[in-house]
């Protein structure tokens, strides 16, 4: 039995995923060094009900962890293809979100960004030709200000950041200047959202981080994309 709000997809909705899925891999298959990842759907499993349940929300967590465990010193180029399951907050059931990801582990921040977009741009290219638009801004600024940029002596990485966008994607973008932008908690460095032009619903989202763990340090930068989204606009 499926869970309530869980997804089974028919007909030309599941050949959409599934040319979805196919265009997504061979972006990163021209790509040797990246390596594709599988992820765990429920971490409970002596699962009894639902609310007994640890459901992955994202899937950017598991792969630090994984690394921080078992290779932390490594340079890692991953790439995912996952459902994650997320609670309605209008009415708590538990709906299911098909994601493709791509992680870049020990890489130069700005490297590590400029690949990461690169990557991005030409699989949502390949899809949606135009009708699409990033958002970027900086969670390191100063929340005590209304405004991010509004000092405009503060030092900050977003300029440089914004410099290499501009120097290899060619797509629209703008500057969020709110305090309270939205970021996962794990994004402390540049962070980004992709949003659809036709639909305004948030096609993709990325950003840097970096954590320790028993004395093991990592850097990374990545992106997700909701494929759901994505396959309403095909």
């Amino acid at each position: 039995m499926l869970v309530n709000s869980f997804d089974t997809k028919y007909a030309n909705t599941a050949l959409k995923y599934e040319l979805l899925d196919t265009s997504f891999t061979k972006t990163l298959s021209s790509k040797k060094k990246f390596s594709r990842i599988f992820t765990s759907v429920i971490e409970n499993k002596s699962l009894n009900s639902l609310s007994e349940a640890t459901l992955r929300s994202d899937i950017t967590g598991q792969v630090i962890n994984t690394i921080l465990t078992h290779d932390s010193n490594s340079k890692h180029f991953l790439y995912y293809m996952g459902d994650v399951f997320r609670k309605d907050k209008m009415n708590n059931n538990i709906k299911q979100f098909r994601q493709h990801g791509v992680e870049i582990i020990n890489l130069p921040k700005k490297n590590s960004f400029k690949e990461v977009l690169l990557i991005l741009d030409k699989n949502l290219k390949k899809i949606l030709k135009k009708n699409y638009t990033y958002i970027f801004t900086d969670p390191k600024i100063s929340k005590k200000k209304n405004y991010l940029l509004e000092n405009g002596s503060e030092k900050n990485n977003i300029s440089e950041f914004i410099n290499i966008f501009k120097k290899n994607i060619n797509a629209p973008f703008e500057l969020n200047l709110e305090k309270d932008f939205f970021s996962q908690d794990y994004h402390q460095d540049i962070f980004f959202y992709v949003y659809s032009n036709i639909s305004k619903k948030i096609l993709a989202q990325g950003g840097g981080y970096q954590y320790k763990k028993n004395k093991k340090k990592i850097e990374g930068f990545g992106f997700s994309c909701n494929v759901d989204y994505i396959a309403e606009l095909t």
